[in-house]
């Protein structure tokens, strides 16, 4: 997990991702009974970017692992808007997550301020620990977060076999 150093261009996007972080960690403990690995952005190097995927917490302005690679991503993310495709969602309230190819190191991944997807409701079986969202989605952040779900899913699909956007979002 890669913790932004830097501050975000939004302070309740900020907020946001500083508790989804912490829930993440927290989650990651108590579940797999292990400390996840977490470093500062300013200190991943080009060993880290071969040899690990990337969780990336934060907005470009505030991480700058995903500031190099914000413009080689799918879902743009600018001070002003998320962008998935023809629609776009207002930067102050939303946050897109998601996983894709490392720009960096396509053998790896990166993921999107996000830990795995199920939340505390399925903390009762771990028959119940499975993805509850598909390769991309954008949360509005006007919801709060719960037992289910990181806020309210605005948007969220599958990529495609090339690991580009799909008009139905890969429904």
């Amino acid at each position: 997990m890669v913790r932004p150093t830097g501050t975000s261009s939004n302070a309740e996007i900020g907020k946001w991702v500083a508790s989804e972080l912490d829930r993440a960690i927290r989650q990651w403990r108590g579940l797999f009974r292990g400390e996840a690995q977490v470093k500062d952005d300013s200190r991943i190097t080009d060993a880290d970017i071969a040899a690990s995927n990337l969780i990336l917490w934060g907005d470009p302005q505030s991480n700058k692992v995903l500031a190099r690679i914000a413009d080689k991503l799918p879902v743009k993310w600018t001070g002003d808007a998320v962008v998935v495709g023809t629609r776009t969602f207002p930067a102050g309230s939303n946050v897109p997550v998601l996983i894709y190819p490392n720009p960096l190191n396509p053998k790896k991944y990166v993921v999107l301020n996000s830990g795995f997807t199920f939340r505390e409701s399925a903390n009762g079986s771990n028959s119940w620990q499975v993805a509850e969202l598909p390769d991309y989605a954008v949360i509005d952040i006007t919801q709060p977060p719960d037992r289910r779900w990181p806020g309210k899913v605005a948007a969220a699909g599958f990529f495609g076999e090339k690991w580009e956007l799909r008009a139905d979002d890969g429904k």
